[in-house]
C-alpha cells in the first residue's frame, strides 16, 4: 500500500470521526427539545486491497466510513405540564400529524405532543400540522375512519327525561301507613320519600318526591309529587319472605304534572329494591336519563385517546378519538425537521390504531415526553470521537513525514 494510501485512510478516519462529533453536537443541541430522540453515529469498515492480488487474510482495509446515524427510539422521561392538549405516549407509537413539513405536504409522524387547538378547533403542533385521529358523530360513537381531529364546542342540546331508575330498601319493620296527598311526608301518610330531579324537551328541570306508603306486610305504595300535585297512576311493590321484590315488571310509567299544566311521561323502574329489616328505609341508586342543555366547558384526553368534552350540566361527551401509528421499524423511518419523521421502504407501512391496542403504549394527558439525551453519555462519546479525530490525524501526520523522508533520498 502506497504513502499516499495512508494519507486517505487517516482523512477517512478523521472525517468519520468528525461526523460523529456533529452527531453528538447536536443530540447536545437538542437536549431540551420535546420528544428528540437522540442518535448515534455507526461506523463501517471500508474495503481496502490485497497484497497478495486476491482478497482473503491478507487484505488491508481502506479506512473507515459512517454507515449511518442512527435514531435511538427509547422511552423518554415524562413532564408533568397540566396543560389539557399536551400529551405524551407511553410506550410504543406516534403521534400521525397532516400537513407540511421539510415542504413536502404528507402524513408525518412525531413524539413531541405540545398541541393546541387553532382558531377552526383542529388539534395542531406548533408547525401547524393537524392531529389525526378519529371523529365522533353526534351520539359520542367513535368512527372508523381517521381525519384531522376537530373539536366541536356546540352547546349540548338539552335530552328529555325517558327513565328513573331508583332502588330502595323499605324496612319490613315499617308501619302500615295511609297516604295523604294533602300532607305526604307526614309520619302516618308515608315511611320513606326519594327525590329525583327530571328534564323536560327543553331541558327545564321538575322536582319529583316519591312517598313511600306500607300497604300491608310486604307490599308498598309509591306515590310521586310534583309540587303538591300528585302524579298518576300510584305504584304498588310486593316483596317475599325473604324480602326480594316480586313485582314483574319492577316498573311503571307515570305521568308528571309540570307547572305549565303540561305532562311528562316517564317510566319508573324500582329493579332491585328490597325489604329488608332496617332499622329506617333508605334510597340506595338513584340515576335518570335525561340533562339540561349545556355550554362547552373543556377538554380531558384518557388514556386510551379519547378526546372527552366536558359541558356546564356536568355531562361528558366523546368528540373524539387520538390515533397512534406503528411501524415494522422505526429505525427506517426518515428524519425530517420539526421533530417529524416520514414512513420509508425500510420502515414499512405506517398502521394507525387506537392508543392501547395492539402494542401501541397509551396516552398520558397532561404531560410531554422529553429529550432522551443523556450528558453523561454525550460527554464520553466526544471524549472518544475527540481522539479518535487526533489519532487519524496523528497518522496523516506520519505519513507525511515518511513521504518527506521519501523525498529526500535523491539528495
Amino acid at each position: 500500500m502506497s504513502l499516499n494510501k495512508a494519507l486517505y485512510v487517516g482523512l477517512a478516519g478523521m472525517n468519520a470521526n468528525s461526523v460523529a462529533l456533529n452527531v453528538i453536537g447536536d443530540n447536545i443541541a437538542n437536549m431540551n427539545t420535546i420528544g428528540y430522540k437522540s442518535g448515534r453515529g455507526i461506523f463501517q469498515e471500508m474495503l481496502g486491497q490485497s497484497l497478495m492480488g486476491s482478497a482473503g487474510p491478507s487484505m488491508v482495509g481502506g479506512g473507515v466510513g459512517l454507515a449511518k446515524v442512527e435514531k435511538m427510539f427509547e422511552q423518554g422521561s415524562l413532564l408533568g405540564t397540566g396543560a389539557e392538549w399536551d400529551l405524551a405516549i407511553g410506550g410504543e407509537g406516534f403521534f400521525a400529524m397532516q400537513g407540511e413539513a421539510d415542504g413536502v405536504t404528507g402524513t408525518f409522524f412525531t413524539r413531541a405532543g405540545q398541541f393546541t387547538q387553532n382558531k377552526d378547533g383542529f388539534i395542531t403542533n406548533p408547525q401547524g400540522l393537524k392531529l389525526i385521529g378519529y371523529p365522533a358523530d353526534v351520539n359520542g360513537d367513535i368512527k372508523s375512519s381517521a381525519s384531522p381531529i376537530q373539536i366541536d364546542d356546540s352547546p349540548m342540546a338539552p335530552v328529555a327525561t325517558t327513565e328513573v331508575s331508583i332502588g330502595v330498601n323499605l324496612s319490613s319493620t315499617s308501619d302500615v301507613t295511609t297516604f295523604d296527598p294533602a300532607n305526604p311526608g307526614a309520619k302516618a301518610s308515608s315511611s320513606h320519600q326519594s327525590s329525583v330531579t327530571v328534564y323536560d324537551a327543553l331541558g327545564e328541570s321538575i322536582e319529583v318526591d316519591i312517598y313511600w306508603s306500607k300497604s300491608a306486610t310486604g307490599t308498598w305504595s309509591g306515590n310521586a309529587m310534583v309540587g303538591d300535585v300528585q302524579a298518576t297512576p300510584q305504584l304498588d311493590l310486593a316483596f317475599d319472605s325473604s324480602g326480594n321484590l316480586t313485582t314483574v315488571p319492577p316498573e311503571g310509567i307515570i305521568a308528571l304534572t309540570k307547572p305549565d299544566g303540561t305532562t311528562l311521561d316517564v317510566k319508573f323502574n324500582f329493579a332491585g329494591s328490597t325489604q329488608y329489616a332496617e332499622k329506617n328505609s333508605a334510597t340506595t341508586k338513584l340515576s335518570q336519563n335525561g340533562s339540561q342543555a349545556g355550554t362547552f366547558q373543556n377538554v380531558t384526553v384518557d388514556k386510551d385517546g379519547n378526546v372527552l368534552g366536558t359541558f356546564s350540566n356536568g355531562e361528558e361527551k366523546v368528540l373524539g378519538q387520538v390515533a397512534l401509528a406503528r411501524f415494522t421499524s422505526d429505525s427506517g423511518l426518515r428524519v425530517m425537521g420539526g421533530g417529524m419523521f416520514a414512513s420509508t421502504t425500510q420502515s414499512g407501512a405506517v398502521v394507525l390504531g387506537a392508543p392501547n391496542s395492539n402494542g401501541r403504549g397509551q396516552i398520558m394527558s397532561g404531560a410531554l415526553e422529553q429529550s432522551t439525551v443523556d450528558l453523561a453519555t454525550e460527554f464520553t462519546n466526544m471524549i472518544i470521537a475527540q481522539r479518535g479525530y487526533q489519532a487519524n490525524s496523528r497518522s496523516i501526520s506520519t505519513a507525511d513525514q515518511l513521504m518527506q523522508e521519501l523525498v529526500n533520498l535523491k539528495r
